[in-house]
C-alpha cells in the first residue's frame, strides 16, 4: 500500500485528494510488479524552488518535498510519480540514488536511476485521466445517495 500523507500547506496548494492518489498508484504498481508495495510518503513543500527530492527515512518511510512553484495537476501529479519511483527503486530493488554522488549535471541528469525515475512521469497523462474519472465517479455515487438505502 502506498500512503501519500500531504501536510496541510500542501493539500491546500495542491488541492489533489491523496488518498484517492495513493489508492491508485497502490493498484497500478503493485498489479505491474507483481507483488506488494509498502510505502509511507510524507509530502512537505519543497524549500528548494523549482526542486522536488526525496529523502529515505527507512525502508519503507520517505519524505518528499514537492515543487510547488507550478500548480499545475499534471506538473504535480508528474513529480510526485517521479519520486515515488525513486522510493520503488530503494523499496523493491534495493538501490538508492542518494548514496551516489555525480561530478556534475550531465552525469546526474544521465544516470540509470534518474533515467528510470523519469520514464515513470511517462505516466502520468493515464493517471490524471484514472484520478479525474474516479473523482467524478465518487462525486455521482454520493450524488445519488447511494452509501445508504432510502
Amino acid at each position: 500500500m502506498i500512503l501519500l500523507e500531504p501536510s496541510q500547506g500542501i493539500k491546500k496548494i495542491t488541492k489533489l485528494d491523496y488518498k484517492l492518489l495513493g489508492s491508485l498508484l497502490t493498484s497500478i504498481l503493485e498489479y505491474n510488479h507483481k507483488k506488494k508495495i509498502y510505502l509511507n510518503v510524507k509530502i512537505h513543500k519543497s524549500r528548494e524552488p523549482g526542486t522536488s527530492y526525496c529523502h529515505q527515512k527507512t525502508k519503507r518511510n520517505f519524505v518528499v518535498g514537492l515543487d510547488t512553484s507550478n500548480t499545475k495537476k499534471k506538473y504535480l501529479i508528474s513529480s510526485l510519480l517521479h519520486e515515488i519511483r525513486h522510493c520503488i527503486q530503494f523499496n523493491i530493488f534495493g538501490y538508492w540514488n542518494h548514496l551516489v554522488h555525480f561530478k556534475n549535471w550531465k552525469e546526474y541528469y544521465y544516470s540509470k536511476e534518474e533515467i528510470d525515475a523519469r520514464k515513470m512521469e511517462r505516466l502520468t497523462t493515464e493517471v490524471i485521466k484514472i484520478y479525474d474519472s474516479s473523482t467524478k465517479l465518487n462525486e455521482t455515487f454520493k450524488s445519488l445517495e447511494l452509501g445508504r438505502m432510502k
